[in-house]
């Protein structure tokens, strides 16, 4: 059974009708927070983000910013399958295929583009990788750039972002076949 709850209204007073009381508290409210916090500021909570960072939480479900996953001889494991730009809800990837000149089986990304200001950062493309050649372990969550082109990560960008390491090689700078490959070995 519905059971039903009468409210009493009762008829505003002219106070309140002209709302002046209310708008007086609202500004009182506000000032007396404006100045607590401008003399004392261990009560705020804001980050100033750039030139401060929080450590992120070390979760198997956060995603960062992309990243291509190298082989061991310094070629990259996509095999330009196009199963992650497919995936892609945003349509922001973008691949284009090349062979190898001395295997014929396996094809590599020539090009292999990420447009960061049209990604939603949902991982569809990480979880449609057969290969597990890209992922979203970088700890750089993708944030804001001062021009479009500073937002768009080609091959060479995304194969230089190894999680944990200082290093902008993938491999190291004692590596030399993954420095020729990223010089354009193609």
């Amino acid at each position: 059974m519905i059971s039903v709850k009468k409210v009493n209204n009762k008829p505003l007073n002219f106070l309140e009708r002209i709302y002046l009381w209310e708008v007086a508290r609202g500004i009182a409210v506000t000032t007396r927070h404006f100045f607590r916090n401008l003399f004392s500021s261990k009560g705020i909570i804001t980050v100033p983000y750039p030139e401060k960072l929080i450590p992120l939480p070390g979760n198997a479900r956060l995603r960062t910013r992309h990243r291509l996953k190298m082989r061991s001889d310094g070629s990259p494991k996509c095999v330009a399958c196009f199963l992650c730009q497919t995936a892609c809800p945003a349509y922001c990837i973008h691949i284009e295929a090349a062979e190898y000149p001395d295997n014929s089986v396996e094809k590599y990304p020539a090009v292999f583009d990420i447009d960061l200001s049209r990604c939603v950062v949902c991982g569809m493309c990480v979880e449609a990788c057969p290969e597990d050649a890209i992922a979203m372990d970088t700890g750089e969550i993708p944030g804001g750039a001062l021009t479009r082109s500073e937002m768009m990560m080609n091959k060479e960008a995304l194969l230089r972002d190894v999680p944990g390491t200082g290093d902008p090689s993938p491999l190291g700078a004692s590596n030399h076949l993954a420095n020729e490959y990223l010089r354009g070995k193609e």
